[in-house]
């Protein structure tokens, strides 16, 4: 009895030795137009008890389209809703390029000096984009996610190897445009919305970054204001005329304390407000 247990201990000790913890989820989500160009959001999450010295990486994704050719690559000099940490100072403006023939998009993080760190929580790192070329009706993307042997994701220096460090995954988003994450097609509504909408922040908690989307039917004048928990205008995020579409915007509250904020969205005949908090 005493030596099967030892075996057994020996065996539960080498199994446990076998495995290594992810330590960032990579994910692709929210399909949407911005200014008649389809972007998708890519995500990180780094799991509690982890931590991502975020340093000079590459995340690729091979993509096809139904109908064939229904889309391109939109490179982009400076990524759409980069985060600011990984955008400015230490690091080069993170951009996207079209490679492999054009049949992948690389989200390209190019560091220059101290890395910045990423603890636990869920990050908007940009957007890869997709110039729409057949605008007739609805279009698939269909994303490989997995990053395995193709990505490059750097800690620091040290450059992480999937799936023991790092990992890709994709939930399920909505749109005219479709993601097809080898796990099945979703989404199908119209590209103009037909109701006003104010949708929740993501992320939310966050620090410091988050984006704000929001639906107009119709021409109106649309404001978007952020207020503290006092009721005190912070700042106003959009003031001006807007055409039929949906839109976000992304609010840096790198120069504002943790807290609870409002947002208030105001057209000529809808309001809405939700809460969103910031924590540094």
């Amino acid at each position: 009895m005493k030596k099967l247990i030892i075996s057994l201990l020996f065996l539960l000790l080498v199994s446990g030795t076998g495995f290594s913890v992810v330590k960032v989820t990579f994910k692709l989500q929210n399909p949407h137009l911005e200014s008649g160009i389809w972007a998708i959001d890519v995500v990180a999450i780094v799991p509690a008890g982890q931590q991502w010295r975020v340093g000079s990486s590459n995340l690729r994704y091979n993509f096809t389209t139904t109908p064939v050719g229904a889309a391109t690559i939109h490179p982009d000099a400076t990524v759409s809703g980069a985060n600011v940490n990984m955008n400015t100072g230490n690091y080069s403006n993170m951009t996207t390029t079209s490679i492999s023939g054009g049949t992948a998009i690389s989200l390209n993080i190019a560091r220059l000096g101290a890395c910045y760190y990423m603890n636990p929580g869920t990050y908007l790192l940009g957007r890869i984009r997709f110039n729409r070329v057949d605008t007739t009706g609805c279009i698939t993307l269909h994303m490989r996610t997995t990053v395995t042997g193709f990505s490059v994701v750097q800690d620091s220096i040290t450059q992480w190897l999937a799936p023991a460090d790092f990992d890709s995954l994709a939930t399920t988003p909505a749109g005219c445009i479709r993601l097809d994450f080898l796990t099945g097609i979703s989404g199908n509504e119209n590209e103009l919305p037909t109701v006003f909408k104010l949708y929740n922040n993501y992320p939310n908690p966050f620090n410091p970054v988050t984006a704000i989307k929001y639906d107009i039917p119709q021409n109106t004048f649309v404001k978007l204001s952020v207020y503290d928990i006092l009721g005190k205008l912070v700042t106003n995020l959009v003031n001006q005329d807007m055409t039929p579409g949906r839109y976000e915007i992304v609010w840096d509250a790198k120069n504002y304390a943790s807290g609870t904020y409002i947002y208030k969205f105001e057209t000529s005949n809808f309001t809405d407000v939700k809460k969103m908090i910031l924590i540094k």
